[in-house]
C-alpha cells in the first residue's frame, strides 16, 4: 500500500512524517499538516530511519497503540514523549552519526518488542 505523504507548504518538499508543528526541511511551522489516524506519529525513529514506513517503526507503533494507550502510565509516557521528541528529531535528522546510533538502538528494542 502506497501512502503519499503531504507537502510542506512553505518549502513544497516532501514531509518526512505527518506531524504537527515543523518541516524538517526548512524547520517552519507547519500547523496545517496533522496526523490524519493513518500515519501515527513517530518523530526519533523517522528521523533515524529516514522514513515513517520503515519496518520498526510499525513494531514500535503497534506497541504504543497496543500496549501503552491501555495504562495510564503509558497514555502520560505517550504524551511526554509526543512533547519532547519533536526537537530531539530535528538533530537526529540533521546527523548522519545520530540516525545510526538511533537506528543501533531502536532496532534491537524492535526486536524486544515484536
Amino acid at each position: 500500500m502506497s501512502h503519499q505523504l503531504p507537502k510542506c507548504p512553505h518549502c513544497g518538499k516532501e514531509m518526512s512524517e505527518i506531524g504537527e508543528r515543523f518541516c524538517w526541511h526548512c524547520d517552519n511551522e507547519a500547523k496545517e499538516i496533522y496526523d490524519d489516524g493513518q500515519n501515527p506519529k513517530c518523530f526519533i525513529a523517522t528521523a533515524a530511519f529516514g522514513t515513517p514506513f520503515a519496518e520498526e517503526i510499525d513494531v514500535l507503533r503497534s506497541f504504543r497503540d497496543n500496549r501503552l494507550r491501555k495504562s495510564f502510565l503509558g497514555r502520560s509516557f505517550i504524551s511526554f514523549y509526543y512533547a519532547v521528541s519533536p526537537p530531539i528529531a530535528r538533530i537526529v535528522s540533521k546527523s548522519s552519526l545520530l540516525k545510526k546510533i538511533t537506528r543501533a538502538a531502536i532496532r534491537p528494542l524492535a526486536r524486544i518488542l515484536r
